[in-house]
């Protein structure tokens, strides 16, 4: 059946979907970012997903997100594989897989709203999204959905004269405007100072778990989400290193996760 794409509520069959890799691996040439990798995501999960630079947390989170097509292997949402889905079908499963990225990537010269709208564009027929760069649409949803991060009065600002955090919550403001059932932050504060970025990290939590969203969370800093994640799954040179209930994880399986990297102090389990 052909997607509805639609501005309302998501009914039932548009709820988060159970995230699959089966044998998954995905190479940049020779080198397997992502190497025969199994895994479940389950619906409603918030995951922390850790690992050294270079581990292929960020080609996990294309391949749920059906940016990227595995070498081999099978990305599956609901039991079908994303390689075998339909252009629309795809194309709704994007719109609904959203990606915060680690920058905000924002047109720095339309307005904050402007922005915002940008993430419902891939769900609208054409002449909704023609009407949208005519006049603003949608105020009062996107004037909520700013108030809740605390943005609100900067509707009509310009991007531009934003401060780095703020630009951050109108990237998580652009992801959120389509309802999405599942959000995947690839390490969204690593161009934040510490304060910033833990805000930026508790808002993220706090909108995922009030809309019963799936969350999986790249992140370096472990200690920031530790307790308010279901489970832990750590990465590195593409295989599956960790899997656990965060009370589940020790120093020595962080060692092991880190062996011969700086970035373990980054998630250092004593800090939690």
């Amino acid at each position: 059946m052909k997607p509805q794409f639609s501005n309302g509520p998501r009914s039932a069959s548009h709820q988060a979907p159970v995230l699959e890799l089966k044998a998954v691996s995905r190479y940049w040439g020779k080198r397997a970012a992502i190497n025969n990798l199994n895994l479940t995501i389950r619906p409603g999960e918030t995951v922390a997903l850790i690992g050294p630079s270079g581990g292929g947390k960020s080609t996990l989170i294309r391949l749920l997100a059906g940016v990227l097509k595995p070498t081999h292997g099978r990305v599956l949402a609901d039991g079908k594989d994303l390689a075998k889905m339909s252009a629309a079908e795809l194309r709704f499963h994007r719109a609904y897989s959203r990606i915060i990225e680690q920058t905000h990537l924002l047109v720095p010269q339309l307005s904050v709203h402007q922005n915002v709208v940008a993430g419902k564009l891939p769900l609208w027929p054409w002449h909704k999204v023609m009407a949208s760069a005519l006049w603003p649409v949608e105020k009062q949803p996107v004037h909520s959905l700013l108030e809740s991060l605390s943005i609100g009065e900067h509707q009509w600002r310009s991007a531009s004269d934003l401060s780095g955090g703020q630009m951050q919550r109108v990237a998580i403001a652009r992801a959120l405007i389509s309802d999405p059932t599942t959000l995947l932050a690839d390490e969204p504060t690593a161009s934040l100072d510490p304060a910033t970025a833990r805000a930026v990290t508790e808002i993220i939590l706090n909108q995922a778990k009030e809309r019963g969203v799936t969350l999986v969370f790249c992140t370096h800093w472990l200690d920031a989400i530790m307790h308010r994640c279901d489970r832990i799954i750590g990465l590195r040179e593409g295989t599956l290193v960790l899997d656990a209930k965060p009370a589940e994880v020790t120093p020595d399986a962080l060692d092991l996760l880190y062996q011969g990297s700086e970035e373990r102090s980054e998630a250092n389990y004593e800090r939690v």
